[in-house]
């Protein structure tokens, strides 16, 4: 399907999340993309709720690009706004949104077939996990609504160090505590029904956090190269969590691959598109240049 040049696109960016500054950087980025094209696109730079759930933000646009990281972007509120508005967006829908937002909650989406690392809660009164297993030697604390790796902590299962981990993550709300696993940090994208190839990720101090993702230039991204046997499970793997959760138009997911199993961390309805973010990267190793990435998203976001 080729785009009318007669389109007005409307590239969101911004919001109140943690990751403002990140969205923005991916607005600018995409917005230049459809420029460069010779399209009619400015950035709609959110900064507060009222203006992202108002129709007059809108009123001049024919399809919005959304950007917006986690709160506000990715939690179905906005999607569910722009279809009652019947405006044009890229990307999932209310549900699929609503069900990946959550950390904790999107596992309990996804059939037995989809391994997840094992799961804990945590006891407020004693400060300690509710029916540990020690047999788990390292525990990752998180929030279950922020992305970047903010608010991350890996540590050993020792009280003292998983209690200091949950002390530093309260600040950004609920959180979720899981089985540490070890293995191959890998993420997949998915636009369309096209599967785009796996990027390895390994990061100079072991720990794929905020600063190895945007500030570190020791990262390193290569292609996550398997057997044909394993990438066509890896393939399947990939479409059967996408359709689970209904998603649209396109998707990062992340995962954990110890050798023999793929372990689901969880799923972006709205990926980065910086110089830095993963989905353009993977573009690449697929054939795709940026620009072309971006058209592509629009494409099966419209189908």
């Amino acid at each position: 399907m080729e785009i009318s040049q007669k389109i007005k696109f409307g590239i969101l960016g911004g919001g109140y999340s943690n990751e403002r500054d990140i969205s923005l950087k991916s607005a600018k980025a995409v917005n230049n993309a459809l420029i460069k094209k010779g399209y009619k696109s400015s950035i709609l730079n959110i900064e507060n709720k009222q203006k992202l759930l108002s129709k007059d933000t809108y009123k001049n646009f024919d399809f919005i690009f959304i950007l917006i990281h986690g709160l506000g972007g990715e939690d179905g509120e906005l999607q569910n706004f722009l279809d009652e508005s019947n405006i044009n967006f890229s990307g999932s829908g209310a549900e699929a949104c609503k069900k990946t937002f959550n950390k904790t909650l999107a596992k309990s989406y996804l059939p037995k077939s989809i391994i997840t690392p094992k799961q804990f809660t945590w006891d407020f009164d004693q400060k300690t996990i509710n029916k540990n297993d020690k047999t788990v030697k390292k525990i990752v604390v998180k929030p279950v609504n922020e992305g970047s790796s903010i608010g991350v902590s890996i540590v050993e299962n020792k009280q003292e160090y998983v209690k200091a981990a949950v002390e530093k993550t309260l600040k950004y709300g609920e959180f979720m505590l899981e089985e540490y696993i070890s293995g191959k940090e890998i993420t997949v994208a998915q636009v369309g029904k096209e599967i785009f190839p796996a990027i390895e990720i390994i990061p100079d101090d072991n720990f794929y956090d905020f600063k190895a993702k945007y500030n570190s230039n020791d990262t390193k991204y290569i292609e996550a190269t398997y057997s044909s046997s394993r990438q066509k499970k890896l393939n399947e793997y990939i479409f059967s969590i996408n359709k689970e959760f209904g998603c649209k138009g396109w998707s990062r997911t992340d995962l954990i691959d110890d050798g023999e199993n793929f372990y689901f961390l969880e799923l972006n309805t709205v990926p980065g598109m910086t110089s830095t973010s993963l989905v353009p990267k993977a573009a690449k190793y697929a054939g795709y240049e940026f620009d072309q990435l971006v058209l592509k998203i629009i494409t099966h976001s419209l189908d």
